[in-house]
């Protein structure tokens, strides 16, 4: 006969969990909505600053700059975005093998890592990569001044000419349930790519000229816009990341609620039929019983 408090004991530990999960499940839907409207507002803004420096690429003429001047040195530096906490699926292990391949299959001849949450820095810790910058707990609750510090940090050592090209790896949304693992190429810029993304807004229409001109100039104006460019992109990429977090977190705590069920409804059976095992069990002691006296 099986044990009636064992298992009434272990009915209780797996409904604390469950509630546990459950609550979880519901914290990280709430957060998960909370960031998509973030960067659904940030989306704005970027895009108003990606349209000008398009402006700026279309119509101006004779422009070269520092930030989208190639360099051929073969050192190349990763911003990987990862999660402070785990808990949260498959969200972690994907996007950490994802910029582990990236970096690997590089080819470049010097690589440089810097990492935003404590899970990239442990996973690169395992992997014995040396770490060149760490960002911790940027990913709790990402603001403008977290991707500002980062951006700074990183545009520095560029100017600096300590890298010749800088790419961000991190989780991009598709939608509430899709995410995949992306890489973003931050420095050098590609002019091509921003005003190919600009799209039909950056050139205002059915804009008739064929140059601009700034004061004092394009080159003063994108000293100013160009960072706030990689501020937009890093905040984008922050914001996706954290939501693509909580949208695993809310998948993998309702599965574990689900399973929680699943062995819930297993053990009460068993449960009962150990109890009904016991009820059986002495009525027919006493009935013996009854019987040996009579």
């Amino acid at each position: 006969m099986k044990n009636l408090s064992d298992i009434k004991h272990r009915i209780t530990g797996i409904s604390q969990t469950r509630q546990i999960t459950g609550a979880m499940e519901m914290i990280s839907v709430a957060k998960m909505r909370r960031a998509l409207q973030r960067f659904a507002g940030n989306q704005a803004y970027f895009n108003k600053v990606r349209a000008t420096i398009a402006q700026i690429i279309r119509h101006s003429v004779g422009i070269e700059h520092r930030y989208w001047r190639p360099k051929h040195g073969g050192r190349a530096a990763y911003i990987v975005i990862a999660s402070d906490k785990g808990l949260a699926g498959g969200y972690n292990n994907n996007v950490l093998n994802f910029a582990w391949k990236q970096i690997r299959e590089s080819g470049h001849t010097e690589r440089r890592i810097f990492t935003v949450g404590q899970m990239a820095r442990e996973f690169f810790e395992r992997k014995g990569a040396p770490i060149d910058a760490e960002f911790m707990h940027a990913t709790y609750n990402p603001t403008l001044k977290d991707a500002a510090g980062i951006v700074d940090t990183v545009v520095g050592l560029y100017e600096k000419d300590f890298m010749d090209e800088v790419y961000i790896v991190y989780t991009g949304m598709e939608n509430s349930s899709t995410m995949k693992p992306e890489i973003i190429q931050l420095l050098p810029l590609a002019p091509a790519e921003i005003a190919g993304g600009a799209g039909g807004g950056a050139s205002g229409g059915g804009e008739t000229f064929t140059e601009l001109f700034y004061d004092p100039g394009p080159d003063e104006v994108l000293e100013t816009l160009v960072p706030q460019y990689l501020i937009g992109v890093v905040y984008g990429c922050l914001i996706q990341s954290v939501a693509g977090e909580h949208s695993s977190r809310v998948q993998a705590m309702s599965n574990a609620t689900k399973n929680a069920d699943d062995i819930l409804d297993r053990l009460n059976v068993v449960y009962h039929r150990a109890r009904q095992e016991a009820v059986t069990n002495e009525m027919l002691e006493i009935i013996t019983s009854a019987n040996s006296v009579n």
